[in-house]
């Protein structure tokens, strides 16, 4: 079993980073096969990233409907094409938003695109699965734009310590996020990537109680939608972080089974770990790492919350119970050498 990195669907190396520090495989959930960036394939096929694929098909519809994104924002967004679309919040996953948002463009695009017919699975999830795709597209841009300012900087540094023997000031005022982290572009449009991520994801749920994401934004969201959160305390939070090991029997790390083990408990053997989680807390929400559990929350009643509409059905294994509480974890963005992570993102 593992833990499930939500809502957006791009792995960024900072993300996989600050992960891999607790987990030794994560899965992310996609919205169609065969589309992962080259970085996030290379992490597949080392066994850290489990893809899953709840809806197969629509390929093609999918290329189809981005090319004709890219003709909307190269006429209406100053010729910047698919970028300047998601950008400009044209590109929104609820199904039941006002006129003139751009869920009425993906029903626009697809009635050019689609033959008349009753609408299938695949169809009703379309719009839902074009955002991510969107999304991630948009994600791994501006990943990749803060890779090449990093890798500027430094060798403009070099370059200036070759000539003059001085070394450039610390870029701390203008390259660095929050708290000299690395800022992350998942919380632009968080909303609509919860709502088109949970659509997604409850078609064919992963089984397993334990999701994690870099976004405080969207740990407030789903905190907010329960009636009640409980938070890992500062010292349990470290022992599970940080656990003793044995001198001379170094092992991976992995929180998943004691994460697992807090998903099953009754609620009596979670109190003297965990205490109620008010947002106005002094302290209750750090910029390091929290755990949190919802509880009495099956994974399927939290993320149904933030569906559009009427729901699609869940589909559940015959085998498969409900578990007792959901359990949410924001692990932020860790530093890595050239992924250029420490640059604000202005929206």
């Amino acid at each position: 079993m593992k833990p499930i990195y939500f809502p957006t669907t791009y792995v960024s190396p900072s993300a996989a980073a600050a992960m891999r520090a607790l987990f030794p495989s994560v899965v992310t959930c996609q919205p169609f096969a065969g589309r992962l960036p080259p970085d996030m394939r290379t992490l597949q096929e080392s066994g850290f990233l489990d893809v899953l694929t709840p809806v197969a098909g629509g390929e093609q519809r999918l290329d189809d409907m981005v090319r004709e994104f890219r003709q909307w924002g190269r006429l209406h967004a100053d010729g910047a094409g698919l970028h300047a679309a998601f950008w400009c919040q044209r590109l929104q996953a609820d199904s039941l938003a006002e006129d003139g948002s751009s869920s009425q463009l993906v029903s626009q695009i697809k009635s050019r695109l689609i033959p008349a017919r009753g609408p299938t699975e695949s169809d009703r999830l379309m719009p839902a699965r074009v955002f991510l795709h969107l999304a991630q597209e948009f994600d791994r841009q501006r990943c990749e734009i803060q890779q090449d300012m990093a890798r500027h900087e430094t060798l403009s540094a070099e370059f200036l310590h070759a000539l003059t023997g001085e070394h450039a000031p610390s870029a701390g005022g203008r390259n660095q996020g929050p708290a000299g982290g690395p800022a992350g572009h998942e919380d632009h449009l968080w909303e609509s990537r919860l709502a088109a991520w949970a659509r997604l994801f409850l078609c064919h749920p992963y089984p397993s109680p334990v999701f994690v994401t870099s976004s405080a934004a969207v740990v407030d969201h789903v905190i907010a939608s329960v009636p009640q959160a409980l938070r890992l305390l500062p010292a349990a939070l470290e022992m599970l972080a940080h656990p003793p090991v044995a001198v001379g029997h170094p092992s991976p790390h992995d929180v998943m089974p004691r994460l697992v083990e807090f998903a099953a408990s009754p609620l009596s053997l979670l109190e003297k770990q965990f205490v109620t989680d008010t947002p106005d807390a002094p302290g209750a929400r750090g910029a390091g790492l929290d755990v949190f559990v919802l509880p009495e929350a099956d994974p399927t009643q939290v993320f149904a919350r933030f569906l559009t509409g009427v729901p699609d059905e869940c589909q559940r294994r015959p085998d498969e119970r409900p578990w007792r509480h959901t359990v949410l974890v924001r692990v932020p963005l860790a530093l890595v050498p050239g992924d250029g992570g420490t640059m604000p993102i202005v929206y």
